[in-house]
């Protein structure tokens, strides 16, 4: 019953869908300074956005195929009552042939138009349907509230896992750019470490030193990198919205 009114729901364009399919941005060839500049999208914007998604819409379908279902239960009271009726109209015609043994054969023949109304009404009431159509009713209206209320269910639920994202993504954005500035710096320190040594005032072991700590700050500028585009793109595809426009 269900398929069948989700699919006169979408054939008498009741029901618009409108979930659709995202496609999650490419992350990887960001830069630092991409990053030093991006901005998130307001949370207002990505609850009302995450409702395109196919979570919530499958919530709302269910939603409205309770309702359509309860328009048929008020309904219902009509298949106690039937109607009928018929026209017909047409020609009849008679042949026949009459003798015997004092009388000649006799053919006959006679035509006419003839015209049939019939017309008529019927009462058929179960009582146990009847008394039952009331609490039918009930029974469909508490359906349609449970539909609604797991409708509300999972847009919070979607809500949840939207600020846990968009608070993770915030707190690795700012630590990515403290990251980005540390990498700068190890750059910088390194590049003046170089010359020092081509110039011989430092030794290889100072050298060393200021090219581990390049790679440390590299290292942990990648994995901040690759924790905030994972939460990035989870938040795109959970709220279908584009964070790098």
């Amino acid at each position: 019953m269900i398929s069948f009114l989700t699919l006169l729901l979408l054939q008498t364009g009741a029901l618009k869908l409108i979930a659709q399919e995202i496609t999650v941005s490419d992350y990887s060839n960001l830069q630092a300074n991409d990053y030093l500049n991006l901005k998130l999208p307001p949370l207002d914007s990505l609850f009302e956005n995450a409702k395109q998604g196919p979570i919530y819409q499958l919530a709302a379908v269910k939603e409205q195929i309770e309702k359509k279902i309860l328009a048929r239960e008020r309904r219902f009271i009509l298949g106690f009552f039937s109607i009928r009726g018929s026209y017909q109209y047409g020609t009849v015609s008679n042949d026949g042939t009459f003798t015997d043994v004092n009388t000649p054969v006799i053919n006959s023949y006679s035509t006419y138009a003839q015209t049939n109304y019939v017309a008529g009404a019927a009462v058929s009431i179960p009582l146990n349907e009847l008394f039952d159509l009331g609490p039918r009713i009930r029974r469909q209206k508490l359906n349609i509230m449970s539909a609604s209320l797991e409708k509300q269910v999972k847009y919070e639920e979607m809500q949840r896992e939207i600020v846990q994202l968009y608070v993770s993504a915030c707190s690795q954005l700012n630590i990515l750019k403290v990251r980005s500035e540390t990498v700068i710096l190890a750059n910088a320190q390194y590049e003046i470490t170089e010359k020092d040594f081509a110039n011989g005032t430092v030794d290889s072991s100072v050298l060393s030193t200021e090219k581990d700590k390049q790679l440390r700050a590299y290292e942990a500028f990648e994995n901040g990198k690759a924790e905030l585009n994972k939460s990035l793109m989870t938040l795109e595809v959970i709220t279908h919205t584009k964070i790098i426009k």
